[in-house]
């Protein structure tokens, strides 16, 4: 046995030994990098420095009413630390505090509790300043343009309202928008229930909707037309590290700065992917949350294991598998439906597979229908049970060793991916995957 590989497992290592006869093809771990520049610091130099715009004090005219949109407790940007800097300019430019408005883009996520406001955007900034949640059901929703596929958007009252709408995030590899951050600040950030399920349902599954694309992605497009539409005025981006710790910002123009942000991102973490293995071993970390641990791990593993392959993936899931989530998967497996990637694509676009149910479940359960068709499926988990992984349609192993021993058997001689860090994955390919196409 080959040993002394490893996979992230929150801040430990899990060590595990290969088959002599498994050949690795890739085995990416991105270096241990920190910034000694502090978040505040960053913020400032990109705010002297903007990209596509003016700087934001020249944005800002007095008696301005200014919202700040900032991304949700679900997201790991440090809103806490690159706020004051974007109040500093503000006030610096004459714009009063009581017309600062600041808003949780919650999408379509549960409402954050007091106290994770407080670490999320600061105790001081939530006492000193008007701060208001998004509701993607709220009746007072504004109109403010068109889906091509007819649906009208509405977005909250205060961010159509302000007279500078500015919007707070952080760059990370998406499977549908290709990259997180910029103009989905704005949408599905403060948008409207009926239009974001219109818009993921009908984007998801189509080319070009892919991790780590934004060139000629539909889903992307729209993103992008409704900041336009909006008005959306000015970005402020951090960009991670493998471990998620911000070592570099963006700002400016919601789009000519996130391009910038992306291109410093793949140099972060993407790899160039020559061509996919046998098996693929992935860790889901940072994401330790039942949904998102499907979102981005499995589209990156479709991408770099071989139609009928494996993926193992060691995965921290301390609060299990929503109820609901499972007994979709009972509903959909129940069907015995003949080609379950067809069946995925077809009852997604149709917004049937979770009918109601919260959007990020019907992206997780399409995600993972559309893997199980493709590769076999194994969870390492100590948070998870066999009964529970099996219901999503995977195999269960106990542990890494475990998964390996079992999978040697069926799979002697093999070419093998290492990913000890998939929840950042970005494998940049010649031309573009076609994940849904059956």
């Amino acid at each position: 046995m080959k040993k002394g590989y490893f996979l992230y497992k929150g801040t430990s290592k899990q060590i595990f030994a290969l088959p002599p006869g498994w050949k690795i093809r890739e085995y990416t771990h991105f270096p241990e990098t920190t910034s000694e520049t502090p978040v505040g610091d960053l913020v400032r130099h990109a705010l002297d420095h903007p990209t596509g715009t003016r700087r934001l004090s020249q944005l800002a005219q007095k008696n301005m009413t200014v919202a700040i949109i900032v991304d949700d407790p679900a997201r790991a940007t440090p809103v806490a630390q690159m706020l004051p800097p974007v109040l500093q300019e503000l006030l610096a430019a004459g714009i009063a505090g009581k017309n600062i408005t600041i808003v949780i883009a919650l999408g379509t996520h549960r409402f954050a509790s007091q106290e994770e406001l407080e670490v999320k955007i600061g105790k001081d900034v939530l006492k000193e300043y008007g701060v208001v949640q998004h509701n993607c059901h709220a009746e007072n929703l504004v109109p403010i343009g068109k889906l091509l596929t007819g649906g009208v958007v509405a977005i909250d009252p205060v961010v159509a309202g302000a007279g500078l709408k500015i919007g707070i995030g952080s760059i990370f590899p998406h499977p549908m928008n290709g990259f997180g951050g910029g103009a989905k600040i704005l949408f599905p950030g403060v948008a409207d229930f009926a239009s974001i399920s219109e818009h993921h349902f009908h984007y998801t599954p189509e080319p070009g909707c892919v991790l780590g694309n934004t060139e000629d992605n539909p889903f992307h497009k729209e993103v992008c037309r409704m900041a336009e539409a909006t008005g959306l005025d000015f970005i402020v981006n951090g960009i991670f590290d493998a471990r998620e710790r911000v070592v570099d910002v963006v700002a400016g123009h919601y789009e000519k700065a996130h391009l910038k942000g992306i291109e410093i991102s793949k140099r972060n973490y993407g790899f160039q992917l020559k061509e996919p293995a046998d098996i693929t071993l992935v860790s889901a970390d940072p994401y330790d949350e039942g949904p998102q641990l499907m979102k981005p791990i499995i589209p990156a593993s479709l991408m770099t294991t071989k139609p009928g392959g494996t993926v193992i993936v060691l995965a921290r899931c301390p609060d299990g598998m929503p109820d609901a989530m499972l007994e979709a998967f009972d509903r959909v497996f129940g069907s015995s439906p003949e080609h379950l990637g067809r069946f995925a694509v077809n009852a997604f676009k149709t917004s049937q597979i979770m009918a109601e149910g919260a959007i990020d479940f019907n992206c997780a359960i399409f995600f993972a229908l559309v893997c199980a068709s493709r590769s076999r499926i194994i969870v390492v988990s100590d948070d998870l049970n066999t009964r529970s992984v099996n219901r999503l349609g995977f195999a269960y192993a106990p542990s890494l060793q475990a998964a390996i021993d079992r999978e040697r058997e069926k799979q002697p001689e093999a070419t093998v991916n290492i990913f000890p860090l998939g929840g950042l994955l970005l494998p940049m390919t010649a031309s573009l995957p076609r994940l849904y196409e059956f």
